[in-house]
């Protein structure tokens, strides 16, 4: 069997899986608990997550908190702070929006996101990629979340769960995937429910591996399309994508981030950085019809500082030049003297429907569309002749730090 990586032209698949993740941002809130047994669940009776602690003396998910609290005196039992999980949630997309462009919220302690091979070669390499990103999320979050990287979404999945808590699984060749398969019972698999799994351990399928190796025919003749899906992603053939959640022209804020190399103090280069972003970000809006009137920026530094900004627009606009316009005054207050910075990002904010923008007496509003038009040919001129064709002056502009 070989061990050689597969082909590196391709993207990869990552899941990140928050490890207890409700308990893991409570101890945000109170550090002093840190390697205590601690429940979420008081405000409604039940064990809704447990920290390995409390794990090891026997709570499980669902056990009613009267009888921890008779059964395990020492545990802690908190009420929710849904409030704080969605902040630590939006915040850790954030962080992998900066990692990887393609990002797919699947609940409030996960999700996927698809990774280009540039993207991997900034990091040098697939294990120095998950290293940084699990640096930076443990230390702006202060929670800890399980890595998974592989050449499908499925495989992705049951790589972050192979380490758990704090893992940081690749699964970069056919023996890697393999061993990983042959680690994984059948009702482990991500998609494999609990009716299924009796049908498979009839066959003599206790594995994911023993799944792939199931003759397809005669799996196709037993089992629904959900199933042989999930046997192909098992085998590496790629079928689910890496999807937005939402309704394109529905999504209340667009993001557009990078991370550059080398990082730099030079107010040009972050600049050039940033204007890159206003022009990602606006060219996805108008893909959609979308404009926005509230602009938030920010950029991070090489120790995962981050500093943010915000602008308003008098008028609703896709247009990267009144979005820079507006940004410009605020952006040096960002910066700090000799600091590195190796992230900038954009979000437009405030989103709404081109056709819904409403117009006012001085015709500001109507002037804004027409420079969107422009932009839009420019669009064309990309699509046509490549994304780095044409570009405003400070986003193509390349200055020596």
């Amino acid at each position: 069997m070989s061990s050689q990586k597969e082909d590196q032209s391709k993207d990869l698949f990552l899941h990140a899986d928050g490890d207890s993740f409700f308990v893991a941002c409570e101890l945000t809130r109170r550090p002093d608990l840190k390697g205590k047994p601690v429940v979420v669940g008081e405000d409604r009776g039940i064990a809704v997550a447990m920290s390995p602690e409390a794990k090891k003396l026997g709570v499980t998910r669902g056990m009613p908190t009267f009888r921890i609290k008779k059964l395990f005196p020492e545990v802690v039992i908190l009420p929710h702070h849904f409030d704080l999980y969605l902040e630590i949630s939006g915040r850790m997309r954030q962080i992998l929006s900066s990692y990887a462009r393609e990002v797919e919220e699947y609940s409030i302690d996960e999700c996927f996101a698809r990774v280009r091979p540039s993207e991997i070669k900034y990091f040098g390499g697939e294990k120095n990629f998950l290293k940084e990103l699990k640096e930076e999320i443990e230390k702006t979050l202060g929670v800890t979340y399980s890595l998974g990287l592989a050449r499908t979404k499925v495989l992705a999945k049951q790589a972050s769960k192979l380490e758990k808590p704090g893992g940081m699984v690749a699964l970069l060749s056919r023996e890697d995937e393999m061993k990983a398969l042959k680690a994984t019972p059948i009702g482990e698999i991500w998609g494999i429910g609990r009716r299924t799994v009796p049908k498979l351990t009839a066959l003599g399928v206790g594995t994911a591996y023993d799944l792939v190796r199931y003759p397809e025919g005669e799996m196709a003749k037993k089992f629904s399309r959900p199933v042989l899906d999930l046997k192909k992603e098992l085998s590496g053939e790629e079928i689910f994508e890496v999807r937005s959640n939402v309704d394109p022209r529905s999504q209340k804020s667009i993001q557009a981030t990078a991370t550059f190399r080398p990082a730099s103090a030079n107010p040009s280069v972050i600049w050039r950085e940033l204007a890159r972003n206003a022009e990602e970000a606006c060219g996805h809006a108008r893909e959609v019809r979308l404009a926005s009137n509230k602009i938030s920026f920010f950029v991070k530094s090489s120790e995962f500082k981050y500093r943010y900004g915000e602008a308003k627009l008098l008028f609703f606009s896709s247009d990267p030049g009144a979005v820079l316009n507006a940004i410009e005054p605020e952006f040096p207050k960002l910066l700090r003297k000799r600091e590195r910075i190796r992230s900038t990002g954009v979000i437009l904010q405030n989103l709404l429907r081109e056709e819904k923008a409403p117009l006012d007496l001085f015709g500001r509003q109507m002037e804004a569309l027409k420079r969107t038009r422009v932009e839009e040919t420019a669009d064309k001129i990309r699509k046509k002749f490549g994304k780095g064709s044409i570009g405003r002056a400070s986003s193509m502009r390349r200055k020596k730090d």
